[in-house]
Parts: C-alpha cells; sequence; structure tokens
C-alpha cells in the first residue's frame, strides 16, 4: 500500500467516524426535541464538528433525518433465511418470539426515538410510520405463516385460527414491549415469557407438572 493509498483509507475513516457522530447526536436531539425544533447548529455543536461538515455529509436537515431513521431500522429487520433451511416450523416460531423479546432489550433507545417522532407529531410522521408498520407487517405474516403450518402439522394448538394466534401472541408482546419501556419495574423473565408460549401454543407441560421437560436457560432482559 502507497502513502497515497493509506492517506485515502485515512481520510475515508475519519469522514465514517465524523458521520457516525453527526448521526448519534442528531438521534439523541431529534428524539428530545422534534425534527423541526432542533437547528443543525445544535447538532453541529452535539457532534463537536463544524455545521459545514454536516451539510457536506447531508445535504437538508431531512435528509438527516431520513439517515438517523435508516440507520436505527436495521436491527429491525429480522432475516431467518438460514434460520429457515435448519430449524422446523415450531422452533422458528419460539426463535421468532425470543428474537423480538432481545430486540426490545437490545434497542430499546430507538424505540424511544420512534415513539417520541410520533409523539413531536412531525411532519415526517407518514415516512417514520410507513416503514415501522411495513416491518412490524413483515413480522406478523412469517410468525401468521409458521403457525399455520406448524398447525398443520399437528405440532400445536389448533383451537384458534392461525391470524387470531398471531394476533394475541403480538398483543402480548406488545403489552411486554410497553412494560420494558416506561414501566421499568424490573427486567422482562425471558425464560418465564417462552416456558408461557410453549405450554399455551405447543401444548408443553410446565417443568414442574408430571412429564415436564426443563426448558433450555436463556438470558433475562
Amino acid at each position: 500500500m502507497t502513502a497515497t493509498d493509506t492517506r485515502g483509507v485515512s481520510s475515508e475513516s475519519r469522514s465514517q467516524d465524523s458521520r457516525d457522530e453527526i448521526l448519534k447526536a442528531a438521534s439523541t436531539l431529534f428524539a428530545s426535541r422534534g425534527i423541526h425544533e432542533t437547528s443543525m447548529s445544535e447538532v453541529a455543536r452535539a457532534a463537536r464538528v463544524s455545521k459545514a461538515l454536516i451539510f457536506w455529509h447531508f445535504r437538508t436537515k431531512e435528509d438527516l433525518f431520513m439517515a438517523v431513521l435508516n440507520r436505527l431500522l436495521e436491527p429491525y429487520v429480522i432475516d431467518f433465511a438460514e434460520e429457515a433451511g435448519v430449524l422446523d416450523e415450531k422452533e422458528q416460531i419460539t426463535k421468532l418470539v425470543e428474537s423480538y423479546l432481545l430486540f426490545v432489550r437490545d434497542n430499546a433507545s430507538s424505540i424511544r426515538f420512534f415513539i417520541a417522532q410520533l409523539l413531536h407529531g412531525d411532519r415526517t410522521y407518514n415516512v417514520l410510520t410507513s416503514q415501522v408498520l411495513a416491518l412490524y407487517d413483515g413480522y406478523r405474516a412469517l410468525l401468521t405463516d409458521l403457525i399455520s403450518r406448524t398447525q398443520e402439522k399437528g405440532l400445536c394448538s389448533r383451537e384458534f385460527p392461525a391470524q387470531v394466534t398471531a394476533a394475541f401472541l403480538l398483543s402480548t408482546l406488545n403489552g411486554m414491549l410497553l412494560g420494558f419501556l416506561f414501566v421499568r419495574d424490573g427486567d422482562v423473565d425471558l425464560e418465564g415469557a417462552m416456558g408461557m408460549l410453549r405450554q399455551w401454543l405447543f401444548r408443553e407441560a410446565s417443568p414442574s407438572e408430571p412429564g415436564g421437560v426443563p426448558t433450555p436457560s436463556v438470558r433475562a432482559l
């Protein structure tokens, strides 16, 4: 690698670092004040960069907001292509629910960001909700399809249609999400939640019941 190449790599690294700092500062300010009440000068001060550098990375404040949004949306995309090849439908449902709960724990700050934007009522509301709802709809569709196929194989309860079962399960998960974000009266018992899922959906006996099989220990939120 020549000296010119080294300088090029170093310059790209600095550019990426400054972009990351801008996005981090903007995310915090947008969440606390809203996009329209936050100036680019405030973002520059919080990120400890020049205002000109922000406009070098982002043409407008709306572009900056969309970059923040896209960065925060990245963890919401759950790719189950690999799992689908090695796990049966029942195991995929368990993995999907567990991933949701772990995601809530690991991305609480970005979830609060989204909620803050909805409360601020910015004109970017439609852009925000359409992207988040698209991801949510994809998760719901995947969960419903897995439950339907599991029911067809007799691996889980057929008491209710797959769509109703998925809706009830998502309502429960969303309630746990709100409790974790706003009540914070203790960590969510992930092991207990997964145990209840197995008993309710898969009709598995609890470890304390005759014939019950202890479930693998998983981390609490």
